[in-house]
């Protein structure tokens, strides 16, 4: 009877460690809200020979060192003045990179646009990338081997 008994606990024990196992969803503590330092702001554009049919709209993603993150939105419309100034920030939990673009050219064209963003941990975010009134909502991972490509429908938010 104590054998049976004794089997019965170690099988229980066992389906308990496996499936504590399996848990693959990593919880973080809430990111704090704050200011990122932006560097190496770059832009290259205005590619005015596209058609828009062609374009492929994508943010591709890069860890840089230990805690650094490489951001390039390929072909984000601004207007033809070009992007003024970027600014990145924690906030609702929320890894927010805004491209800023001048508001006094009177027409539009497609930028690549790139930046890098320091002091990232490693853990899971949920990221809005916007430029010129385009939002690209999206969910990464970053660890220092980050390097991926987010592609971005017509119907942003």
């Amino acid at each position: 009877m104590k054998t049976g008994i004794l089997k019965i606990s170690l099988t229980f024990l066992l389906f308990a460690l496996v499936g504590a196992s399996c848990h693959d969803e990593t919880e973080f503590p809430p990111l704090e809200d704050k200011e990122l330092t932006v560097s190496e702001i770059k832009t290259q554009g205005c590619k005015d020979n596209l058609k828009s049919n062609d374009i492929e709209r994508s943010i591709e993603l890069k860890a840089e060192g230990e805690n650094k993150l490489r951001i390039k939105f390929v072909n984000a419309t601004l207007n033809c003045a070009g992007l003024d100034t970027t600014y990145a920030m924690i906030n609702d939990g929320i890894l927010r990179v805004t491209f800023i673009d001048y508001n006094w050219a009177n027409c539009i064209c497609d930028f690549d646009l790139e930046c890098v963003i320091d002091s990232m941990e490693q853990r899971k975010y949920t990221a809005k990338v916007s430029a010129g009134g385009e939002v690209a909502t999206f969910s990464f991972d970053y660890s220092k081997n980050l390097d991926s490509k987010v592609e971005i429908s017509d119907d942003l938010q």
